[in-house]
């Protein structure tokens, strides 16, 4: 096809007409795959972001006990949003009882559960503050997503029982108060 045969087919206003429209076509089409390319993106990502939300994430820690200031409880948390299933936890050392004795296995603790809701925390062990000392524990947590599934998430990190242990500042329970009542009452009753 030469120039003036491609001036002459514009030349009539239908042709123009037409290939106006065939240009039109063309962008349009270009924009939709673009647009599907756009919101394809945006569903994945949107389901990568909706199953990181719902997910379980599960720490053992000690945390000041609201029934004695001078106490300290070994405390599993679920701080995810979703439930946590077949969690393993495993301590090492292991702390000593509530009485100060050693453990029955001093090199560590582990203890298993079933299933732990979002936002539940459930205390495992009380210890008192005078017998954890300076000691510095590793803690190794597992989980699963589902029950009996074979997908695990693990944690394994270092702690130490000061980092939650408040003495007793904000566990002042109503028998601590009742306690301090009376006091000031008697001091009062001697002025």
């Amino acid at each position: 096809m030469s120039v003036e045969a491609v001036q002459q087919w514009f030349s009539n206003g239908a042709n123009v007409l037409v290939a106006a429209q065939v240009f039109a076509g063309v962008v349009t089409a270009l924009a939709t795959i673009a647009l599907w390319r756009v919101t394809r993106v945006l569903a994945v990502e949107t389901k990568v972001l909706a199953k990181m939300t719902s997910q379980p994430f599960v720490v053992l820690n000690f945390e000041s006990s609201g029934a004695d200031p001078t106490a300290i409880n070994l405390t599993l948390r679920n701080t995810g949003n979703a439930t946590a299933f077949d969690v393993k936890l495993r301590i090492t050392p292991a702390p000593p009882q509530a009485n100060g004795q050693p453990a029955a296995n001093p090199e560590q603790k582990a203890a298993e559960v079933s299933l732990l809701p979002p936002g539940q925390v459930l205390p495992l062990q009380g210890v008192m503050s005078r017998d954890v000392g300076d000691a510095v524990y590793e803690v190794w947590v597992s989980w699963s997503r589902m029950p009996g599934s074979s997908e695990r998430e693990e944690l394994t990190y270092k702690t130490e029982p000061e980092h939650g242990f408040r003495g007793g500042f904000h566990t002042k329970n109503v028998h601590h108060v009742v306690a301090e009542i009376e006091k000031l009452r008697k001091e009062l009753a001697k002025k």
